[in-house]
């Protein structure tokens, strides 16, 4: 959802835009809307490692996804703002996604409405109610998981969730830290649930792991409470000794021969 690499413009600082993406989110949840943040942002946020080399970035939006009964009010909020809607592209995918940019346009808001459609797609509408301000980050994990034409920066995010956060079977929304302090866990029930029902996503999340996984030994963390080779590997056991559906079982027995993800065209449609 970036900008494209190239763009000239510099990215703004990674506080500001950081400052700005939580002031909005509070701002919603204080109304009660069921809005959270996704994206870079999020996993800034969330993981210390994002925040020093190898895998400190610039940014250049912020990413939220919202409840589709909770759109309009967001559309006043962030007009009240000053912030400027993208009326073409509005207009023609509002039902799914929205674009704002800020008042002086250093930065644009992406807003996905109740599920992330891109390689595969991630029911989110009921996953909102976190105690963070971001999405569960189990959720916030299989964003990253479901992309096939991946890149760096999204590997990267990855790479550093999994080295601040512990692997656990919860069966709850969590984003903020409990009340030991402890970093709050990557649920391993939610990422079964979403991988054995789809075998298509569960191949990209598998390949990409692997990938995250080689990255970690070219760029490694430090000073990181876990190793990622470690929670890479538990991760691919957990999803391989996961129960699968039936649509799982029937579309595994297909294989690579049919494509089993869309191309961000086909997604957009």
């Amino acid at each position: 959802m970036n900008q494209p690499p190239d763009d000239p413009a510099p990215a703004p600082p990674s506080e500001e835009i950081e400052a700005e993406a939580r002031r909005v989110v509070e701002a919603a949840i204080a109304q009660r809307l069921r809005v959270r943040l996704m994206g870079g942002i999020a996993f800034l946020i969330e993981s210390p490692s994002a925040r020093r080399p190898p895998y400190q970035r610039g940014y250049r939006d912020f990413d939220l996804v919202a409840h589709a009964r909770d759109v309009t009010a967001l559309r006043r909020l962030l007009d009240g703002e000053g912030y400027v809607g993208d009326k073409l592209f509005n207009a023609i995918h509002g039902a799914q996604r929205l674009v704002y940019t800020a008042p002086d346009g250093r930065w644009s808001i992406d807003i996905v409405i109740d599920r992330l459609v891109m390689s595969h797609t991630l029911e989110l509408h009921d996953r909102l109610a976190t105690d963070g301000l971001t999405l569960d980050l189990a959720d916030l994990l299989l964003t990253k998981l479901q992309i096939w034409e991946t890149n760096q920066k999204d590997i990267g995010d990855a790479v550093c969730l999994l080295a601040d956060h512990p692997l656990a079977r919860v069966n709850r929304l969590a984003a903020a830290p409990g009340p030991d302090g402890l970093p709050a866990p990557i649920d391993l029930a939610r990422i079964r649930a979403v991988l054995g029902a789809d075998w298509g996503y569960c191949h990209t999340a598998e390949r990409n792991l692997r990938a995250l996984g080689e990255l970690a030994v070219r760029l490694p963390v430090s000073d990181a409470p876990y190793q990622v080779a470690d929670q890479v590997a538990a991760l691919l056991a957990e999803i391989a000794a996961a129960p699968k559906s039936l649509g799982w079982k029937a579309r595994a027995s297909v294989g690579e021969r049919v494509r089993w993800y869309e191309t961000p065209e086909e997604a957009r449609r």
